[in-house]
């Protein structure tokens, strides 16, 4: 994923502090929108997706511990980070306990953001790649079920299919080539043996 694509929000009532935040990462290439304060922020995690969210502890009206709430319930797969002056013990286990995926003390060196960004687009990107692995070996699964009921006419489109998810396997590095090569003749024996069948 390239950064660009990486879409971070950014929630803050104290606008210096927001805009710091904002211009440090947009100029590191993310994608970033912002909020002026908790309710604005929850009404854009409602309009867009973000892979992000950093939002201030303390801010009048809807606080940082609400904004985690809503974003976990609107956007659970979206990571969300916590800026705090008031760096207690308790409110990092409290946002912890609740889902944030990291938790920043007041006044924060900006490459300490930068880390936490980093490492949060990581874990992004696993989790894409996660949910694509599973995707796509559901649906291998079912094909090559499918291949042993269903009549040489349906065959070819499957195999087609099947084939194209095996190249991806391979392409992200979960199957090595012979692998992808055996499973590959395999299916094509499956084809062979399906056409003999049907014309016998």
């Amino acid at each position: 994923m390239e950064r660009s694509k990486f879409r971070i929000l950014v929630i803050d009532d104290d606008e210096i502090a927001r805009d710091v935040v904002v211009s440090l990462l947009a100029k590191e290439g993310f994608s970033v929108d912002s909020a002026r304060d908790g309710l604005e922020g929850i009404a854009a995690v409602k309009r867009s997706e973000y892979h992000l969210v950093i939002t201030d502890l303390k801010m009048p009206g809807v606080d940082g511990i609400e904004v985690l709430k809503s974003v976990r319930n609107l956007s659970p797969s979206s990571s969300v980070v916590i800026l705090t002056a008031y760096g207690t013990l308790d409110n990092a286990l409290e946002a912890m306990r609740l889902g944030a995926y990291d938790y920043i003390t007041k006044p924060f060196k900006l490459q300490e953001l930068l880390i936490v960004v980093g490492n949060a687009m990581n874990r992004t990107i696993l989790k894409e790649e996660n949910e694509e692995l599973r995707r796509i070996l559901r649906e291998t699964y079912r094909d090559l079920e499918m291949i042993k009921s269903i009549r040489e006419s349906g065959v070819e489109e499957v195999m087609l299919s099947t084939l194209g998810r095996l190249e991806r396997l391979r392409e992200i590095g979960v199957i090595e080539n012979p692998e992808a090569e055996i499973l590959k003749d395999n299916l094509l024996q499956g084809r062979e043996d399906a056409a003999r069948t049907g014309r016998g």
